[in-house]
């Protein structure tokens, strides 16, 4: 069997994205892989210090097409609220002819693509293996996945979701009225063509390997002058966009 030398990688436009599929194309090349990583412009010099291996792993900007209704320069997700996320899937369908061109000139042996579901039918039409490399929470698929939930059958209700499905490991999470109604609106928010946020996660899921990386000397410092038990911490992503009001709101909660 022919081992693939070469390999593009296609991934959502977004940062929680971008980074985790750039870390992985770091450990292909520390195994003497050939990386072509697509990427939207300005995100590229975002990115530039992470690649460890810039003999192997080469950045391909692509253009982010004009949208009805998307922002003037928006790119990525963190360029725009959660309610225009289907937008910039719009805008990556609409670059499915600038991706077939790349892709005829590249000739990859494979693609390992994120949420543009109509990118398996080209790569087949070209000749071309790939593979859905989805970045999602394990425990989101468990809860909010068709596939655990197929017995309730039909079109899930809020109702159905404030219950976890029929096995679910940990019975302690039960989600409010408004979590509901908001996890509600994104399984049906769509991304590009159609295509609904869970129809997008296809029909397999798998594990990724857990981290082996250890925290800085500073924060081991830092820590160590608290309580076991005593620090929360929270984190909500560089890229993230975060008002005044929604941070005095966490804060509240955390008190």
């Amino acid at each position: 069997m022919d081992i693939p030398s070469h390999i593009v990688m296609f991934p959502w436009f977004a940062m929680g994205h971008l980074t985790p599929y750039l870390h992985f194309s770091n450990n292909l090349a520390s195994r003497g892989y050939k990386i072509s990583f697509f990427i939207t412009k300005t995100t590229q010099t975002k990115l530039q210090h992470l690649n460890l291996h810039p003999h192997l792993i080469t950045f391909f900007p692509i253009t982010v097409p004009p949208v009805d209704g998307l922002p003037h320069g928006a790119e990525i997700t963190s360029d725009v609220p959660f309610s225009l996320f289907p937008l910039i899937a719009t805008a990556m369908g609409h670059t499915e002819k600038d991706i077939e061109l790349l892709l005829m000139n590249l000739k990859p042996h494979i693609v390992f693509f994120d949420f543009q579901h109509w990118l398996s039918n080209l790569a087949r039409k070209l000749g071309i293996k790939c593979m859905q490399y989805f970045i999602v929470n394990p425990l989101s698929i468990a809860y909010f996945w068709n596939g655990p939930r197929k017995s309730q059958g039909g079109e899930l209700t809020d109702v159905d979701l404030m219950k976890p499905p029929e096995g679910f490991p940990d019975s302690s999470i039960k989600l409010r009225a408004h979590e509901v109604r908001f996890l509600a609106a994104t399984r049906k928010l769509e991304f590009g063509r159609g295509c609904s946020f869970v129809r997008s996660l296809g029909q397999r899921a798998s594990l990724s390997e857990p981290p082996n990386s250890t925290l800085e000397e500073k924060w081991i410092a830092w820590l160590s002058g608290f309580n076991h038990g005593s620090v929360v911490f929270s984190a909500f992503g560089s890229e993230a966009p975060y008002h005044k009001i929604s941070f005095k709101s966490c804060c509240l909660v955390l008190n």
